[in-house]
């Protein structure tokens, strides 16, 4: 069990450094850009009714089902 757990915070450990490593490599106006588009674009994919129905009646459907337990 502890080599195993040795084992996987080193697997996460290489993904931190090489997630650190790729991210520098985004200059940071095109990722602010990209984030900012991203949010406009949700934003208002979410605020017709379609989405924002489904996800209201998945919420209700979660409590529904949360209160039942």
């Amino acid at each position: 069990m502890a080599r195993q757990r040795r084992c996987a915070v080193a697997l996460m450990h290489q993904q931190k450094v090489q997630g650190i490593a790729q991210a520098r490599k985004i200059p940071l106006p095109l990722a602010l850009g990209v984030a900012f588009v991203g949010g406009f674009l949700l934003q208002n994919f979410f605020a017709t009714p379609a989405p924002r129905t489904l996800l209201n009646w998945y919420l209700t459907y979660q409590a529904f089902i949360s209160g039942t337990r």
